[in-house]
C-alpha cells in the first residue's frame, strides 16, 4: 500500500513539509498557505495579475502586476510590479491569471520561491483573516477554515480542508462539537463532495449530529458504496460517538472477520488510531482490544504491533512475541516489527526474547537497534 503521498510543486519550486497529522484525512503532506505565509523565508507576500510573458537572450520573464500586498520588505517598497523569473502564459490579456506569490531576501534583492494560480482576489482576504489568528489557538484557527471548505474557489477550499488535514487529531476532536452539523450532513449527501473529505465530514458530525444522524452513518456502514467506501475509518468514528456501545462493537466485529479486504480493515486501524490521538485515556480499553483481534493476522499484525510499541502499550506483549516464527508472520517487516518492540519493551518476556534473538539472529537484532537510534535522532 502507498504510504508516502506525493508533494506538488508550484512554479518548480521545492518546498519541504512535515509529515500529516489527520489520522483520517488520506496523508496531505503538503504545506498550507498559512504555514507558508509564517515561515522565516516569506519576507514578501504579494497577489497580482500575470502580464507580459517575455523571453530575453536566454532568460524567460514574466511581470506581476501587483493588486494586493500582504507581506512587505523595504526591497518592495512601493513598487507595483515583480518580475519572475518563469515564462507564465497569458491566454487572454483581459482576464489573466492571478498568482499569489512569496519571496525571500537574498543578496539585498527580492527571490521569489513560490507561486501559485487563484481564481479569485478572495485569496487574499482569505489569507490575511488566516494570519490574524494565533498560530497556536487550534480552536479559533479550524473554526475559521471551517467556513472555507465549501468556498466557491476550489483553491482556497482545498487550502482550508489542508488545515484540518495538518492539524492533529486531538484539535479536531476538540474542536468537532462546535461545527454546523447542517452543513455537514449537506457535504455528505451531495455527490460532488470530494471523496477524500467524506471521511473527516463523518467523523465530526459525529460530534455535532443527533439520532438521525447516526441512522444516516449506519446506512452508510451497512451498505458501502463508492465514494463512502471509502470513507470507512471516519464514518465508523462518528458512528461511535453517537452510539458507542454499537460503534465499538461493529469495531471488533469488521477486526475479526479476514475475508473482508485488506484495506477494509486497515480502515477500521485508522479509526482505532484517531480516538487514541484524540482521547488516549477514555478510549484505551476499546483500542487495545482493536489491537488484540489484529495482532494475529498476518497482513496486519505489522501496523497493530508498531502502534502498540509507540503509544508504549505493553498489555499485549506475551500476544505480540507469540506471534514470532508462525507462518502467517514470517514476512521480513513483521518479524522486525516483533523485534522492534521488544527491543522496547520493559517487560521481562521482552527482555529473554531480544537476548534469544540475539543469539539466533544478531544480524536481525543490530539493525533494528540502529533503526531505533535513529528514530529518536529524527
Amino acid at each position: 500500500m502507498p504510504r508516502v503521498a506525493a508533494l506538488s510543486l508550484m512554479l518548480g519550486f521545492a518546498v519541504t513539509v512535515p509529515a500529516v497529522a489527520c489520522s483520517l484525512c488520506g496523508g496531505q503532506q503538503a504545506q498550507t498557505l498559512r504555514q507558508k505565509a509564517q515561515g522565516e523565508a516569506a519576507k514578501v507576500i504579494v497577489f497580482g495579475a500575470i502580464a507580459n510573458p517575455r523571453q530575453t537572450g536566454g532568460a524567460f520573464t514574466t511581470d506581476l502586476q501587483i493588486q494586493a500586498v500582504l507581506k512587505t520588505h523595504p526591497l518592495l517598497g512601493s513598487r507595483k510590479l515583480l518580475e519572475l523569473a518563469r515564462y507564465l502564459p497569458v491566454s487572454d490579456p483581459k482576464n489573466p491569471p492571478r498568482y499569489l506569490v512569496f519571496a525571500d531576501v537574498f543578496n539585498d534583492k527580492l527571490d521569489v520561491y513560490y507561486g501559485a494560480p487563484f481564481k479569485s482576489p478572495a485569496v487574499v482576504d482569505y489569507l490575511k483573516g488566516a494570519l490574524a489568528i494565533d498560530a497556536k489557538d487550534a480552536g479559533k484557527r479550524l473554526l475559521y477554515f471551517f467556513r472555507f471548505l465549501d468556498h466557491a474557489d476550489a483553491d482556497i477550499a482545498n487550502d482550508a480542508y489542508l488545515e484540518f488535514a495538518k492539524a492533529t487529531d486531538q484539535e479536531i476532536g476538540h474542536v468537532a462539537s462546535q461545527l454546523s452539523a447542517e452543513k455537514l450532513r449537506a457535504w455528505l449527501k451531495d455527490p460532488v463532495t470530494p471523496a477524500n473529505r467524506l471521511g473527516l465530514y463523518a467523523f465530526l458530525l459525529g460530534a455535532c449530529g443527533n439520532a438521525a444522524d447516526a441512522k444516516f452513518l449506519r446506512s452508510l456502514l451497512d451498505n458501502p458504496a463508492e465514494p463512502t467506501a471509502a470513507a470507512l475509518d471516519g464514518i465508523l468514528g462518528g458512528y461511535i460517538q453517537l452510539q458507542p456501545q454499537e460503534g465499538w462493537n461493529l469495531v471488533f466485529a469488521l477486526l475479526k472477520d479476514e475475508r473482508r479486504p485488506f484495506p477494509q480493515r486497515f480502515a477500521v486501524l485508522r479509526t482505532l488510531r484517531f480516538f487514541h490521538g484524540w482521547k488516549p485515556a477514555e478510549t484505551r480499553t476499546p483500542v487495545l482490544r482493536g489491537l488484540e483481534i489484529v495482532v494475529p493476522q498476518g497482513d496486519l499484525a505489522d501496523l497493530a504491533i508498531e502502534d502498540l510499541r509507540r503509544w508504549q502499550m505493553w498489555d499485549l506483549t506475551k500476544n505480540v512475541l507469540a506471534q514470532y516464527g508462525k507462518p502467517s508472520h514470517d514476512a521480513p517487516v513483521m518479524k522486525q516489527a516483533i523485534v522492534r518492540y521488544a527491543l522496547s519493551c520493559p517487560q521481562p518476556e521482552a527482555t529473554a526474547f531480544v537476548a534469544e534473538r540475539r543469539k539466533s539472529e544478531p544480524e536481525l537484532v543490530k539493525g533494528e537497534e540502529d533503526s531505533l537510534q535513529a528514530e529518536k535522532r529524527n
